[in-house]
């Protein structure tokens, strides 16, 4: 069975909040975790497994999330951690952050955060690839006096997400992510 690497910043556990259904359950920080299917159920929303092929694609947008939770959980929020290095193109600018930065504003992984990613076939070459994810999000934007920011809401919301990945330079880089209002099926 094909699993994420070993020496990655990510542990294996039994379980994350909020999944039943099989598949492989990554800790990438406390409250962050990662769901990678790796057989195909009723509850499966795409006919995808994990396979060597997109373990580089998925974990480098794993690798991407983890950059953006470390930045953002931290009291300021660390505008430097790297971002050059798994975001590439429109993905890169996150001055959205700066402007929560200025305002004090940090994320409180709260309920936790799962992602379920999964590659598509939609625009798949040997140099780019799109990642299907539905996010169950218990995260918040705190204020300094830790009360919740506007936009922010306390609660578990599932957020459906897409994400262009392209090859640059031998690495897998997000280069462009959003939310999508169709929802997750």
């Amino acid at each position: 069975m094909v699993g994420l690497s070993p020496d990655g910043p990510w542990r294996l556990v039994d379980s994350a909040p909020g999944v039943a259904a099989p598949g492989l359950v990554y800790e990438l920080m406390p409250k962050l975790w990662a769901v990678i299917q790796v057989e195909e159920t009723d509850e499966s929303t795409y006919p995808w497994t994990l396979n060597e092929a997109d373990r580089p694609i998925i974990e480098a947008y794993l690798q991407a999330q983890l950059t953006y939770f470390t930045a953002a959980t931290s009291d300021p929020i660390d505008l430097d951690p790297g971002w050059a290095r798994s975001f590439t193109g429109t993905a890169l600018d996150h001055s959205w952050l700066v402007a929560r930065q200025l305002e004090g504003q940090f994320v409180d992984l709260d309920l936790g955060v799962v992602y379920r990613p999964e590659v598509i076939g939609d625009e798949r070459t040997a140099v780019t690839a799109v990642i299907a994810d539905c996010v169950l999000d218990g995260s918040v934007f705190r204020l300094p006096d830790q009360s919740i920011a506007t936009g922010s809401s306390p609660g578990v919301a599932e957020v459906a997400r897409v994400t262009r990945m392209a090859l640059i330079g031998g690495e897998w880089k997000i280069s462009q992510e959003f939310k999508i209002e169709e929802g997750c099926r």
